[in-house]
């Protein structure tokens, strides 16, 4: 559970409605939540925003690009203390690898139980 500053998150997914429901499911639980559904609108947020935490798809056109390594690359340039979980349905060991790499803090199954998400969510913005 946040604090009471609202922890700002961003959500990156091409499922508008996925976007919804994780949207509604942490502005429920006390956070700032944005979201965009292709690469240039994640592009954008990330460059002029200010997010403690992004939470991203790994392919934002359906196809087998991989956009999610494109914007973890720009959340680092961006903000280096920004934390940032990828989604996937499609993990390898060297998906992990190369993401880790880039900065991603985590890189979990998806689908992710809400449940789930939020306690990594918590987890990876608690404080050290």
């Amino acid at each position: 559970m946040p604090s009471c500053v609202p922890r700002n998150l961003l959500i990156i997914d091409d499922e508008a409605v996925l976007c919804w429901v994780l949207g509604r499911f942490f502005v429920s639980a006390g956070y700032a939540v944005d979201s965009a559904t292709d690469l240039d609108g994640a592009l954008e947020r990330v460059t002029h925003g200010h997010y403690d935490l992004v939470i991203s798809d790994l392919r934002l056109s359906g196809t087998l690009s991989e956009e999610g390594l494109v914007i973890a690359e720009r959340v680092r340039k961006a903000s280096p203390t920004t934390r940032m979980v990828l989604l996937t349905a499609f993990a390898t060991p060297d998906l992990g690898r190369r993401a880790r790499e880039l900065g991603v803090d985590l890189v979990l199954s998806k689908p992710q139980p809400l449940p789930d998400l939020a306690e990594h969510v918590s987890q990876l913005l608690a404080p050290h």
